[in-house]
């Protein structure tokens, strides 16, 4: 098993194009430079070198195993991914926001200890997992293929540019005296402009090799801790493309608009057509899910000691956890809602307005007025499932004051949550019943209609609803 195993790796290495143009095509390039140096000065190559250029297959295997080392190195990966965790210890791990708030001393004790003790295992995870997975790095996805694409470029690159610049050294060396090896004979190069034009040449190349092996460690930082199960500062705009990618896919109504006779009969053409389409980002979202999972449950090994050393109480490391793992709101949304595609679209709904309240500063008054519209029909579409729950009168269902009454007389809904949701909506009513006529929405506004929104559902877990 153990010798399949390393066959399958070597395999794998000789015909990876990380070996194959990374690291041995620059290789052999500068033998057809050298060919090229030859023919130019009227000299018949000594095709022997073809052998030289084979035998370097070997030093050049070695290069592409310890490969992973230097681009993990050189790229920097591990600062930059320590620099993100930093950054974002508040919105990772501390949770300024939550119910359960922890004191000052507490937060500041908590952020010395994450950098201390949590961060460096955690960075320490990415250099691991990234070099021990390498040489068996499969390309099943976009990111993935575009990882190797990188690393490709990266190895290129950078020995390119190194053999670029000792044949800039040696065209000036040329000019003094002739370069005389065993396996090697370079006469001295007399001519200067010959020795202007070739210097120029290899100046041009190390210099454009260097500008790619720069442009490709930016494009790898981010490539690398995207594709490895570790705990990452999300991606606002990615995640809420993907979430809507979902949703689409899940609500489309295939069966509807060409009828159940027809989709029976063409399944067969339909269901590879379908896959084609949807498998590769679904399986994509599914894996990014399956990757942070993984990633939290390691790190929470190492958070949950931490919590304990320094005397957090059981209930403030519940919330932190529950908020860690991700808060538990749309956990309970599921009990509430008959679909999951209704999950689905609260959760878009919800990241989208928390995504613009981050830059509330930054953004237009028709983005702002977007984040209220979506706020409150995710509200609207919760509240009527939440009220059908407790067998709600029909006649309430298309009138939102009513709606709100109700949940107030099942004591789900505060007086101060009742005034929050109506704010938003009678700003919405504006939006949609009288359009053209100017409205202001602050930020303070959303984000009250988002703490009622979230006390509506806790108070639900509290009674617990049966589906």
């Amino acid at each position: 098993m153990g010798t399949n195993n390393w066959r399958s790796k070597i395999t794998n290495a000789l015909f990876n194009q990380r070996f194959l143009l990374g690291v041995y095509a620059p290789i052999v390039l500068e033998f057809i430079v050298y060919a090229i140096y030859l023919l130019a000065k009227g000299i018949t190559p000594n095709w022997g070198f073809i052998l030289w250029a084979l035998m370097l297959i070997a030093p050049a295997l070695f290069i592409y195993m310890i490969s992973p080392m230097l681009i993990y190195f050189i790229s920097g990966v591990g600062k930059h991914y320590e620099s993100k965790l930093k950054e974002n210890i508040d919105e990772l791990f501390i949770f300024s926001d939550d119910e359960a708030s922890l004191t000052r001393t507490q937060k500041e004790k908590i952020r010395a200890a994450i950098e201390k003790e949590l961060v460096p295992p955690l960075v320490a995870r990415v250099r691991e997992l990234y070099i021990d997975s390498y040489i068996s790095q499969s390309q099943v996805n976009r990111k993935n293929n575009l990882l190797s694409s990188f690393e490709t470029l990266f190895l290129f690159s950078i020995i390119w540019s190194i053999l670029s610049l000792a044949d800039l050294i040696g065209i000036i060396y040329l000019h003094f005296r002739p370069i005389v090896l065993d396996f090697l004979v370079l006469d001295k190069i007399d001519n200067i402009v010959n020795v202007i034009i070739f210097t120029i040449l290899f100046t041009v190349l190390t210099f454009l090799s260097d500008l790619l092996a720069f442009y490709s460690i930016g494009r790898l930082r981010k490539l690398i801790l995207e594709t490895l199960p570790i705990v990452m500062p999300p991606n606002e705009e990615e995640r809420l493309n993907r979430n809507n990618y979902i949703r689409a896919v899940s609500q489309f109504p295939i069966e509807g608009l060409v009828g159940e006779t027809t989709l029976r009969r063409f399944a067969r053409r339909i269901d590879p057509i379908y896959q084609q389409e949807y498998e590769e980002p679904l399986s994509e979202a599914l894996r990014n899910y399956a990757n942070n999972f993984v990633a939290k449950q390691q790190a929470w090994r190492i958070y949950k000691p931490i919590l304990d050393q320094l005397k957090v109480s059981a209930k403030q490391t519940a919330v932190i956890k529950d908020r860690f793992f991700e808060s538990p709101f749309y956990d309970i949304a599921r009990h509430v809602f008959s679909y999951e595609h209704e999950v689905v679209s609260l959760k878009t709904d919800i990241e989208y307005v928390k995504n613009r309240l981050k830059h509330w500063d930054e953004i237009s008054e028709e983005e702002r007025a977007t984040a209220l519209v979506f706020l409150f029909r995710s509200a609207e579409q919760l509240f009527k499932s939440l009220i059908e729950r407790f067998g709600a009168p029909v006649e309430i269902y298309t009138n939102f004051n009513m709606i709100l009454q109700f949940l107030r007389e099942r004591d789900l809904l505060t007086k101060e949550q009742e005034e929050a949701i109506n704010n938003v909506r009678k700003k919405r009513n504006i939006l949609v019943h009288q359009p053209g006529r100017l409205i202001t929405v602050e930020k303070s506004e959303i984000e009250n209609f988002l703490i009622s929104l979230e006390s509506v559902l806790l108070a639900v877990e509290d009674k617990k609803i049966a589906k």
